[in-house]
C-alpha cells in the first residue's frame, strides 16, 4: 500500500468537530476573519462527538432565584470539595445567559415560550435545564462554514510538534482508504477532541482519548486524572441509564439502601452510591433495584422514608420480565464506568503549559480544574457538558483572538518520518493482536466499580497489572485498512488514559468528592488539598503535585 503525504498551512488549527470545536471556531473568525482556520475531524463535523448523541439539555442558572455566588458556594462545598477554581466556575456561572444567546444567534434552535423567554425547566438544587435541538452541532457547522472556516473530515490526530516549549504544528492521517498522511504547520491548535470514555457505554463511546495522547506526548503537563472514572447506575437488561435512580436504591431484602448515603436528594449519581451497589453486592444482600411506588419521578422523601405504597420488585417487574424477554421494565441496576477523563491542564484562557496549544471541551474541563473533586460534565450537574464547552471554546478563542500570531518554524522531517513509522506500522506487520486484546484489558483494569470507583491499594495493584499487560500488547497490534490503524491508535490512547487514572489514583491517599478510596475514607484537607499533575519526561510518567491556592478564593473548608 503507498501512502501520499501533504503538507498543508493554517494560522490556526482546531482538532475536533463537536459543539466545543465548532463554537472556537466561529467565535474566532468573528472576533478575527483575518484568520486561516483548518478544522480537522476524524468522523463527519456536525454528527462527531457527544453533544448530539443523546445530552440535548443546557444548564440553566435562575439568576431570579439564585446569585452566580451562592451557586459557587454549594459547588464548593457539596459537590467540588475545595480542590476546584473558584474564579472559573463563578465565570462560567456568570456567563451562563450570555452563552445561550450566543447559540441562539449562531443558529442553534432553543426552545422559548410565547413570551421570548427560554423554555426553563427545575431540576435540582440551584439549578435547571432547558431542552435542545441535537442537530445543534450541524448548524453551528454551517455557521462556521459561511465565515470561512475550513473543514476536513474523516481526518484525525495523530501527532502533535513543539520546538523551544512552543507548538509549531501536527500530524494527521486520513482514515479513508487511502491513508493520506498530512503535516500542518500551524501557529496555534486548539484540541477539541473529547475526552477517555473506555468505549464501555455507547453514547459515550467517542470519547477516546486522542488530544489528551497528543498533549501528553508533546510534553504538556495533566491535571486531575484520577477524576476519569465516573459512573452511572444503569438498567441490567438494557443498559439504558437512570438518571436520579440513585435515590430509590433497594437491595434484595427489600431495604431502602439509599439512606446508608444520604438523607436529601442529590443533584446527580454520586461515587457513594456506586460504593453501596458494591457492598451490598459484596455483603450478599444484593441485587440493588429501583423501586417507585405513586410518585413516577421517584422522589425520595427526608428522613429515609420510602415512597408510599411501592410496588414489589420481585412481585411486578420480574413478572413482566418473564414476557418471553421482550419488555424491558427490568429495574434491577449496576454501574457502568463512563469516564469522562479530561486531564490536559489549560490555565483562564485555555492554554497548555505548551505555548500555543489550547485544550477545550471534556479535553480539559477536569484540567482546568473548574469542577473540583468530580469528573467532567455531567460533574453531577446535568446540561453542563454543553455548555462546558461553549464556555471553553469560547474562552479559547477569545485569548487566541487577542495574542498575536506569529510564524513557526518548520516541522522537523525526521520527527515527520518517525511519526509516519510509527503510526502506520500495524498495517505491515505480518502478523499480531487485535486492537479488541488491548482494549479487553484496559476495560477488565477499568470497568469494575471496586477498581476504579471504589479504590483500595491491593485492588488497583491487580487493575495496574491488566494496564500493564495491555501495554506490552501495543506493539504488537496488526491493522488491515486504516480504519484499523485508527482503531489501533484509539486503544494505546485507552492503555496511556488508564495508567494516568491508576498513577494518580495511588498517590492521592484521601477521600474527596467523587474520589473514595476504602484504605483512606476521610478528606484530609492538611495533606490532600493539592492537584496532582503527570507528565511525561523522557519516556516516563513523572509526577508532581501542585498546592490549591485555596486561600485566594471566597470560599474555603473549615480549619
Amino acid at each position: 500500500m503507498e501512502i501520499t503525504r501533504k503538507e498543508l498551512k493554517c494560522d490556526v488549527l482546531i482538532a475536533g468537530g463537536s459543539i466545543g470545536g465548532l463554537v472556537c471556531a466561529v467565535e474566532l473568525k468573528e472576533k478575527r476573519p483575518d484568520l486561516d482556520i483548518l478544522l480537522i475531524e476524524k468522523q463527519v463535523t456536525g454528527y462527531g462527538g457527544k453533544a448530539n448523541k443523546g445530552g440535548g439539555v443546557l444548564q440553566y442558572f435562575q439568576f431570579d432565584k439564585i446569585t452566580p455566588m451562592e451557586f459557587l458556594e454549594f459547588h464548593v462545598n457539596e459537590i467540588g470539595g475545595y480542590l476546584g477554581d473558584q474564579d472559573l466556575m463563578l465565570k462560567y456561572v456568570e456567563m451562563n445567559h450570555e452563552m445561550l444567546d450566543r447559540l441562539s444567534a449562531w443558529g442553534v434552535k432553543i426552545p422559548k415560550q410565547a413570551d421570548g423567554t427560554y423554555a426553563v425547566r427545575p431540576t435540582g438544587p440551584f439549578t435547571a435545564m432547558i431542552s435542545c435541538e441535537l442537530d445543534l452541532c450541524l448548524r453551528m457547522r454551517r455557521t462556521a462554514e459561511k465565515l470561512g472556516v475550513r473543514i476536513m473530515d474523516k481526518t484525525a490526530l495523530a501527532e502533535l510538534f513543539a520546538k523551544d516549549g512552543k507548538i509549531i504544528g501536527a500530524a494527521a492521517f486520513s482514515i479513508l482508504d487511502d491513508g493520506t498522511f498530512y503535516s500542518i504547520s500551524a501557529k496555534k491548535v486548539v484540541l477539541a477532541t473529547g475526552g477517555q470514555n473506555y468505549r464501555v457505554g455507547p453514547m459515550w463511546s467517542s470519547g477516546r482519548g486522542d488530544g489528551i495522547a497528543a498533549a501528553y506526548h508533546v510534553g504538556a503537563e495533566m491535571r486531575n486524572a484520577e477524576f476519569g472514572n465516573f459512573s452511572q447506575l444503569v438498567r441490567i437488561r438494557s443498559h439504558h441509564e437512570v438518571v436520579y435512580g440513585e435515590n430509590n436504591m433497594y437491595n434484595a431484602l427489600n431495604e431502602h439502601v439509599t439512606k446508608n448515603f444520604t438523607n436529601k436528594r442529590e443533584t446527580d449519581i454520586s461515587s457513594k452510591a456506586i460504593r453501596e451497589w458494591y457492598l451490598n453486592m459484596k455483603n450478599g444482600t444484593g441485587p440493588i433495584h429501583l423501586e417507585y411506588g405513586d410518585d413516577p419521578r421517584g422522589k425520595i422523601l427526608l428522613g429515609g422514608k420510602r415512597p408510599p405504597a411501592p410496588p414489589r420488585y420481585a412481585d411486578k417487574f420480574r413478572e413482566l420480565n418473564d414476557i418471553d424477554g421482550l419488555i424491558d421494565t427490568d429495574i434491577e441496576v449496576v454501574p457502568m464506568l463512563i469516564g469522562e477523563q479530561s486531564c490536559v491542564k489549560v490555565d483562564h484562557g485555555m492554554q497548555t503549559t505548551v505555548e500555543g496549544l489550547y485544550a477545550i471541551g471534556d479535553t480539559s474541563y477536569c484540567g482546568s480544574g473548574v469542577c473540583g473533586a468530580v469528573p467532567a460534565p455531567p460533574a453531577r450537574n446535568r446540561g453542563s457538558g454543553i455548555l462546558n464547552a461553549v464556555f471553553a471554546g469560547i474562552l479559547g478563542a477569545d485569548d487566541i483572538a487577542e495574542r498575536t500570531v506569529e510564524d513557526v518554524p518548520a516541522i522537523c522531517p525526521c520527527e515527520l518520518d518517525k511519526c509516519f513509522e510509527a503510526l502506520y506500522a500495524p498495517l505491515f506487520r505480518e502478523e499480531g493482536v487485535s486492537e479488541k486484546d488491548v482494549i479487553y484489558l484496559v476495560q477488565k483494569a477499568m470497568a469494575p466499580s471496586d477498581y476504579s470507583v471504589y479504590m483500595e491499594a491491593g485492588r488497583m495493584k491487580e487493575a495496574v497489572a491488566l494496564v500493564e499487560e495491555a501495554r506490552a500488547l501495543v506493539p504488537k497490534m496488526k491493522a488491515v485498512d486504516m480504519h484499523g490503524v485508527l482503531c489501533c491508535r484509539e486503544a494505546e490512547y485507552m492503555v496511556l488514559s488508564a495508567e494516568m487514572h491508576y498513577c494518580a489514583s495511588q498517590e492521592r491517599k484521601e477521600s474527596r468528592g467523587w474520589f473514595l478510596r476504602e484504605d483512606y475514607p476521610e478528606m484530609d484537607n492538611e495533606n490532600w488539598l493539592k492537584w496532582i499533575i503527570l507528565k511525561e519526561e523522557d519516556g516516563k510518567m513523572t509526577l508532581s503535585t501542585e498546592d490549591v491556592p485555596i486561600e485566594k478564593w471566597p470560599f474555603q473548608p473549615a480549619k
